[in-house]
């Protein structure tokens, strides 16, 4: 689901660029947030579908921004638009290295570990289609597909393929389980280590009312990450999450919001002693929050639950969502995490902003898995500092420095440190 042949996308960048050569008219609109231009018969139009793209962009700092080339068809009520990014990174890891391209605490490398580490990165360059319109009875309707180079061999890797409404989004994206808007700015893909973030194939339903007030649940398809043993193993799943968020704006702007959501998870496995299907119930419940005062920006997230391993960024690749249980071979049990970030940012001009991201991740131990398993990660911490300056409206640079714990059951510390360079450019 996750990948996407570029044999796909190819062509449909192809006619673009044949609708775009034979297009009669063009216009170019300025804008202070997205300078787009515009294709079409009908240029007087171009401006609402303009602002319907710039409306439905994503808050998330990794995502890309609205679209700069454009084309309308011939009522002006339908954008199709082209867009995404090219982003080049240089990481280099000192004072012990990290084993991921992202800036993991549980992937902080012990034993015999290098002291530093060198590498650049594309992957998280994005290229992305996304048809736009309007409607009496659907309000803004929106098509989206994105994709990264973080496939296997530097291949696209399917980001959104999804259908948008201003009631029902149906497709793959980002769950509900989390809070775009309020995930800290860094240089680093991966982010906190305590905040959630995942993606699924889902059906969503949500609601806004005038004052500031939406909320939203969700059918979520699961993506489990156990730890599997000689005695139980995952199976097919048979429910999907089911998330819930309510969400206030205050004075109607999202930009200082407070967000309380809740999930359900129900995950299924095998019992490999008596060959017999079980299931453990996992749940877990986050708040979140975003403060804007002039150029001061606050943000924080925590969560607790059981079972949601998968969804927390730090330990998605530790198999927590259910581990064995040790006193009852066969059976399967359900850690306790509790996670938390809080950032700031400031932006001291149009071009210069910095921001500082402090976050840590817990796993609560019970039935002696601690002891069963001393090696095993139990705590991670995370801290950020990023400094920005925009060129041009349209290129970024940044410096970030990261430092990273891991403290496993047996309360064996490691340490690591990453200094990150970017430049993106957003077209």
């Amino acid at each position: 689901m996750k990948k996407i042949s570029k044999f796909i996308l190819l062509p449909a960048f192809g006619l673009f660029a044949t609708v775009c050569a034979n297009a009669q008219n063009w216009v170019e609109i300025a804008d202070d947030a997205t300078p787009v231009i515009c294709i079409s018969e009908t240029v007087n139009e171009a401006p609402d579908v303009v602002e319907i793209f710039q409306n439905t962009q994503s808050p998330y700092h990794h995502d890309p921004r609205a679209p700069r080339f454009i084309l309308v068809d011939q009522k002006g009520k339908w954008g199709l638009g082209i867009g995404g990014y090219l982003q080049t990174k240089i990481e280099y890891d000192f004072d012990r290295a990290v084993n991921n391209v992202d800036f993991l605490p549980s992937a902080i490398q012990r034993g015999g570990a290098p002291s530093s580490q060198f590498r650049r990165d594309m992957t998280n360059s994005v290229i992305f289609l996304k048809l736009v319109g309007t409607s009496r009875l659907l309000g803004d309707f929106e098509v989206y597909t994105s994709a990264n180079w973080r496939g296997s061999g530097l291949g696209l890797q399917l980001q959104n393929a999804y259908m948008s409404t201003k009631y029902l989004k149906i497709g793959y994206t980002v769950g509900s389980f989390m809070d775009l808007a309020a995930i800290p700015v860094t240089i680093d893909y991966g982010g906190p280590c305590g905040m959630t973030f995942y993606r699924a194939t889902q059906v969503m339903l949500r609601y806004g009312f005038d004052f500031g007030l939406s909320m939203g649940i969700s059918l979520e398809a699961p993506d489990v990450n156990a730890t599997e043993n000689e005695t139980f193993t995952i199976d097919a799943q048979r429910v999907p999450n089911i998330p819930v968020y309510v969400q206030y704006n205050l004075f109607n702007n999202p930009l200082n919001h407070i967000r309380l959501g809740a999930i359900m998870r129900d995950i299924s496995y095998v019992d490999k002693i008596t060959n017999k299907d079980n299931d453990k119930v996992g749940w877990g419940a986050q708040a979140s929050m975003l403060a804007t005062m002039g150029g001061l920006q606050l943000s924080g997230q925590f969560t607790i639950g059981e079972g949601i391993g998968s969804l927390v960024n730090n330990i998605s690749n530790v198999g927590v969502d259910v581990v064995p249980d040790p006193t009852t071979p066969g059976k399967a049990m359900m850690l306790t995490s509790e996670t938390w970030y809080a950032g700031v940012q400031y932006t001291f001009s149009k071009r210069f902003f910095a921001t500082a991201t402090f976050s840590q991740t817990v796993l609560r131990s019970r039935k002696g898995f601690a002891e069963a398993n001393p090696g095993g990660y139990r705590k991670g911490q995370y801290l950020a500092a990023d400094f920005f300056y925009n060129a041009t409206e349209n290129m970024q640079f940044g410096i970030e420095y990261l430092h990273g714990w891991r403290v496993d059951f047996n309360e064996k510390t490691y340490n690591a440190n990453r200094i990150n360079l970017s430049v993106r450019y957003d077209f």
